[in-house]
């Protein structure tokens, strides 16, 4: 059987030392900040990179084209390893169709076999599941089993979280300026999370930073489901309150829980201040917690 060689991108967030734990290869990407262009290749330092948005820098990121995305794909397949790579959502980037295209030229440059997830999800999310599917490799017949699994995790994995100012989610569109000022005005604060279909939408709002924390804790504890049994917490310069939220997901569920920067691709879109968790579940249809 062909080596299978799990792959993310730099949208994952995934550490230098989770992907050396697990052998999960990483494609970086590019980000500037007030023009001046970097890759996440040649480490960030992000308490500079959040204190930089604080003070009004503007930050814009670049998808992973076509060519970048053969040369990440051709490095791990031309000596005949078969790849498993995440993409961020499809509708977060046009990422995942590059890879697609691409992978299908390999395929038959190299007799080999590619498949691309489309998480539906981003940051710590495909993290989780490049990890989960590098546990499971060794007991899988082929990539297409692995693949599989793949597919079933994506949609049995959630991603909850808030960020502290709307004003980056409206610069990417994610919000309406509108919604954004206004809320900003009011200090109004929203719980959110990735849908079925991959994107952001909000489901809980709240008028305080604390309250919005809560929600997105507890929503996340009603929500899990061990098939997993690990939880993801992604921060954006918010270091004490992502301990805080470790330390009571770790009391109440007995997991354990990985804290990790968010970078700054993903963080170039929701800023500083954003906490977010990404854990296994039963779908991820926020509205089943109700019932329980």
């Amino acid at each position: 059987m062909s080596n299978i060689v799990i792959s993310v991108s730099a949208t994952s967030d995934i550490s230098k030392e989770v992907s050396q734990e697990y052998g999960i290869a990483v494609a970086p990407m590019e980000f500037s900040v007030d023009g001046v262009e970097q890759n996440t290749l040649n480490g960030v330092d992000l308490g500079e990179f959040y204190e930089k948005m604080r003070g009004g820098a503007i930050t814009r990121t670049s998808q992973i084209n076509v060519e970048r995305a053969r040369e990440h794909l051709e490095a791990l397949t031309k000596n005949g390893n078969d790849v498993l790579h995440f993409a961020i959502s499809n509708h977060l980037s046009g990422t995942y169709d590059n890879f697609v295209t691409v992978a299908s030229e390999l395929e038959a440059q190299y007799g080999v076999k590619i498949r691309i997830v489309n998480s539906l999800s981003a940051s710590c999310a495909i993290t989780l599941m490049a990890v989960a599917c590098a546990n499971k490799k060794e007991s899988v017949g082929d990539i297409e089993e692995l693949f599989s699994y793949a597919e079933w995790l994506k949609n049995n994995t959630s991603a909850l979280f808030t960020v502290d100012s709307l004003t980056y989610l409206a610069r990417s569109g994610r919000v309406s300026k509108a919604a954004a000022l206004l809320g900003n005005a009011i200090k109004l604060k929203v719980a959110m999370r990735v849908d079925d279909s991959g994107a952001l939408v909000p489901y809980k709002k709240v008028l305080s930073r604390r309250r919005a924390l809560s929600e997105i804790v507890m929503s996340a504890k009603m929500m899990y489901v061990p098939e997993f049994n690990e939880f993801f917490v992604a921060y954006a310069d918010c270091l004490d309150e992502a301990q805080s939220v470790k330390a009571e997901i770790q009391n109440e569920l007995g997991v354990k829980v990985t804290l990790l920067p968010l970078g700054p691709v993903i963080g170039s879109h929701s800023g500083p201040g954003t906490l977010a968790i990404f854990f296994t579940s039963n779908g991820k249809d926020i509205k089943a917690i109700k019932e329980k």
